[in-house]
């Protein structure tokens, strides 16, 4: 039997048949001109360490190197059973290796990944992991070179292994039916085909398992309807949450849901019936250490941050989020806007069959696998692509629909640069527009075009009402100023704190005052990391520097103006 396994983010299996891989590996930087996919592990030794979670381009050794990386662990498990190896989030593009056969590769940055490891009669199973942080310029890549943010190499989130005790549950999707009075819906799925009338157990919030009677299993899956004893409605005032666990046979299943439903009604968003104002921030999974393998202790003081600043909502931009985030987001309340990978899009993408393949895809994992986070309101995908291309319909209607499938329950959007001239706006349940009045700004309006900001939002509000669409809530889904942190200035001008806090003020008093505008999503938390080459001429230091925050988490005089606006009490000191 496995070892007893670290905390997990949800979903959780029995601790005596899961390992927890994370840790010190071995590793093996391979150089620049290696062709991943062509990579035998057992031709490479690894001589140094590295940590996982991990990048490896963060790393003060390889930092900045675009080329690929080896892997290499043991783990020990017991003999002859099959199991699951579960990646929460890696990239840019991976290979796995166990026992020297190659079993999968991935190529989908920032999405959970399980591959199935068939069985040997072995106590010691050896693990490689082939990671590239190349960055193509391939139509099929879900992300490209000219994206406004670092794409790292390497493990950003958890491993872990999980053994299969023959009949297995895979996942379990948590329908609300009725918040109220906890009556839900379970959708099960097996990894393999289950006995008709094979029995299963539930237990809720750590009381004694019981069998329930009448399951009928077709095939792989299955779906029960349970209430929920004590039920305790989840909210971003009250985030209560319950715990489902599902025995079947030896193999015990775990995960967490909050009793909450979401909808929207004419351009209200409600949540369990109530109106909810979204006010919140953007946020990387960033930092100059670490890159995206964030530990728990940097995760824990964002939200705290997220919190200070008097957010009730994070836009996750722009991939699906750590698992171990959401857990935090449902702990404390914070809505969360998860959107799949995406960064403009050209009308070249959406002619490319595999990258919308591959959009599909990792949109469809990020729903299943978020499914049961209460704090997840809303979805999107594809941020800020060409949607004024008539090429863009087919792709925004595919991708629509894919959602749809996997959960009628939760609005679905994406952010969009184009409002006077997207094509797909019609499609959504609502509308989230990327705009930037009063920073990219023409030189004729002059220093300090702070007197464009309401105009714009105006005019694109009045286009939005012309066009049919004004019944829909509408979101500021990005709008920012970037400031170099410490830099004050007599002008007040681009790239000051001042001119930053200046704008924000003048966009907040705006939506504050505005019932047409449902909720605002600044850009962005804190600095973060972007290109380092050319293109950083027009990002000081090679940062976007648009963060209430810098990439330390130092508050800029925004922060202090957001917080008051947000909260209309506190304030945020140095």
């Amino acid at each position: 039997m496995l070892a007893a396994m670290s905390l997990m983010p949800y979903p959780r299996y029995a601790s005596d048949r899961t390992a927890s891989l994370n840790g010190r590996w071995s590793f093996a930087y391979l150089g620049d001109d290696v062709d991943a996919a062509r990579v035998v592990p057992g031709d490479h030794s690894t001589n140094d360490t590295i940590s996982v979670p991990g990048v490896f381009d963060a790393c003060p050794r390889w930092a900045g190197r675009r080329g690929v990386g080896l892997y290499r662990t043991t783990v020990k498990v017991t003999p002859g059973a099959e199991a699951v190896l579960r990646f929460d989030g890696l990239g840019l593009w991976a290979a796995l290796f166990v026992d020297g056969d190659r079993l999968a590769e991935h190529e989908l940055p920032y999405t959970g990944w399980e591959v199935r490891v068939p069985p040997r009669k072995d106590e010691i199973r050896h693990i490689d992991v082939v990671i590239s942080n190349v960055v193509h310029a391939r139509s099929s890549d879900l992300i490209q070179p000219y994206a406004d943010f670092y794409l790292y190499g390497g493990l950003y989130r958890g491993v872990w292994l999980r053994e299969l005790p023959g009949p297995a549950i895979r996942s379990a999707k948590v329908r609300v039916l009725d918040a109220q009075a906890g009556r839900i819906a379970v959708d099960l799925e097996a990894f393999d085909a289950v006995s008709k009338d094979a029995e299963l157990a539930a237990s809720f919030d750590g009381v004694a398992p019981k069998a329930l009677p009448g399951v009928h299993w077709d095939s792989t899956y299955t779906t029960v309807e349970l209430d929920v004893p004590d039920p305790r409605p989840w909210s971003p005032a009250s985030p209560n949450l319950h715990v489902l666990a599902l025995t079947l046979g030896d193999d015990v299943y775990e995960t967490r849901f909050g009793l909450r439903q979401v909808d929207v009604v004419g351009r209200e968003i409600r949540i369990n019936g109530e109106p909810v104002e979204l006010r919140g921030v953007c946020r990387h999974e960033a930092h100059p250490q670490y890159g995206p393998a964030l530990p728990d202790t940097q995760l824990v003081q964002d939200m705290q941050w997220l919190q200070r600043l008097g957010c009730n909502v994070v836009r996750g931009a722009h991939y699906a989020q750590d698992p171990r985030f959401l857990d935090l987001c449902d702990e404390v309340g914070m809505l969360v806007f998860e959107e799949s990978l995406g960064w403009q899009a050209h009308p070249e993408h959406f002619e490319d069959a595999l990258f919308v393949e591959r959009c599909e895809r990792q949109t469809r994992l990020m729903v299943q696998r978020s499914f049961n986070h209460p704090s997840v309101i809303m979805w999107g995908f594809l941020n800020e692509a060409f949607s004024h291309e008539e090429s863009s319909r087919p792709v925004f209607e595919r991708l629509v629909s894919a959602v749809k499938e996997e959960d009628a329950s939760r609005p679905v959007t994406f952010a969009s640069m184009k409002p006077f001239d997207d094509l797909n706006l019609d499609l959504v349940d609502i509308v989230c527009l990327n705009v930037y009045p009063g920073w990219y700004a023409d030189a004729e309006e002059g220093p300090r075009p702070l007197h464009t900001i309401v105009p714009l939002l105006d005019r694109a509000l009045e286009h939005l009402e012309k066009n049919g669409l004004g019944d829909k809530p509408m979101i500021v889904s990005e709008i920012g100023a970037g400031a170099i942190y410490g830099w004050r200035d007599a002008l007040h001008g681009h790239w000051t704190e001042d001119y930053q806090r200046d704008l924000l003020v003048t966009v907040l008093e705006k939506i504050d005052e505005d019932p047409r505008i449902n909720g605002v999503m600044l850009w962005q938390f804190c600095d973060g990391r972007t290109y380092n080459d050319g293109r950083a001429l027009f990002r000081p230091r090679a940062f976007n520097n648009k963060g209430l925050l810098d990439e330390y988490r130092r508050p800029k005089l925004a922060a202090d103006a957001v917080a008051r606006r947000f909260t209309k009490t506190s304030a945020i000191k140095d």
